[in-house]
């Protein structure tokens, strides 16, 4: 799991003119002919290649750095889909992450992480709980692109099914029917109990539920109706189940329900931004809400792209081509990656960012990104 801590730390990397990181984002799905034999590697190093050939700033540094993060490469067992990479070794720093969801190759040679791809696949796949219960046992786990962590294993005594016979059998198999259901319901009870301590400290907003009908149905009843209105789907998943095969039914659960989740947000945002109300659209009308600390929620369209400038003491964000911030008179600089600027700032002021993709992207466009405002 990746942590917000971690993001934020990410975000809020100490950068200067002497500080330069290697961002390197590696699609290594071995499901992917191309992946297969290390050919990931010599994807990375075609990359390097042509970063090093285009004479950037500080080509002696970045080439020690690619040679780093190679020799990394060559002894790395996949263990997902994607794979990230940060590297300063002046700085000695270093930080790497297995994602269980595909991204594209690429890299960037810049004075601070580039995180915007790692917080797209992040939005992507916002933390949940998947809890798995039969009639004595239970799993939870917590999730995020990184996978899966078991955080809690539940094991309850709860009676054999027995026949009787005899006189007063049908007497004695009733009381013992009784007894077994209530065994059954009791540990229902303890695993919620146990789910929702879970949701609480993680914050969670998704859950999901697998197991046999008759355990499952008997758990949903046991929980909270706040946790039960969290329960995005089901999955048939037994609790021996390999990782491999838990997290492919979980995926189909999360990527139906997260499309529907930023279907929601943007056509709520759209028709807030046309009566004026709490939110806004297109990049001027956001970066101007962003700078007065109003974003509660930046909406993005995956893919989108916008170049600007920003200010050196102020840090505002524009699209124009001033030389001199309106706001503070300072000096303007390039900002290529504007809407990865927009996004550090959102979230170093308490706000999120949502990347929409499929029909919410296309929703949103020609816009391409929008905010919902506090105020």
């Amino acid at each position: 799991m990746i942590s917000n801590d971690e993001l934020r730390q990410l975000q809020e990397y100490p950068s200067g003119p002497d500080t330069s990181v290697l961002s390197l984002y590696v699609n290594v799905d071995q499901s992917n002919a191309a992946n297969l034999n290390r050919g990931f590697l010599t994807a990375v190093e075609n990359l390097f290649r042509r970063m090093s050939d285009t004479g950037e700033n500080n080509k002696a540094t970045l080439e020690t750095e690619c040679r780093r993060v190679l020799d990394f490469l060559r002894d790395h067992t996949p263990r997902g889909k994607g794979l990230v990479v940060f590297s300063d070794s002046r700085s000695g720093f270093w930080w790497q992450r297995d994602l269980q969801a595909p991204l594209p190759t690429d890299a960037r040679w810049s004075p601070s992480p580039w995180v915007r791809p790692l917080l797209e696949v992040m939005e992507e796949h916002d933390r949940f709980a998947v809890a798995l219960v039969d009639n004595h046992r239970a799993k939870i786990f917590v999730g995020d692109a990184a996978g899966l962590l078991l955080t809690s294993e539940i094991m309850s005594d709860v009676p054999g099914r027995h026949m009787t016979t005899g006189t007063d059998h049908i007497w004695s198999q009733s009381h013992m029917d009784r007894d077994r259901a209530n065994h059954i319901r009791t540990h229902a009870r303890r695993v919620a109990d146990e789910l929702g301590g879970v949701v609480e400290r993680m914050r969670l907003m998704r859950v999901i539920i697998g197991g046999p009908v008759e355990a499952t149905s008997i758990f949903e009843g046991e929980l909270p109706r706040r946790i039960q209105q969290m329960i995005v789907g089901t999955i048939s998943a037994p609790l021996d189940s390999s990782q491999d095969k838990l997290l492919g039914e979980v995926e189909r659960v999360l990527e139906r329900a997260e499309q529907e989740d930023e279907a929601r947000l943007v056509e709520s945002m759209i028709t807030a931004a046309m009566k004026g109300e709490r939110a806004v659209l297109g990049i001027n009308e956001t970066l101007a809400a962003i700078h007065q600390g109003r974003v509660h929620c930046l909406v993005v369209a995956k893919g989108y792209r916008a170049e600007g400038r920003q200010c050196r003491s102020c840090k505002v964000l524009v699209t124009d081509d001033a030389r001199k911030c309106a706001y503070c008179g300072e000096e303007l600089m390039a900002a290529p990656d504007l809407i990865n600027r927009a996004s550090r700032k959102v979230l170093e002021q308490s706000g999120r960012v949502q990347i929409v993709s499929g029909a919410a992207a296309e929703k949103l466009n020609p816009a391409g990104v929008g905010a919902v405002l506090r105020f």
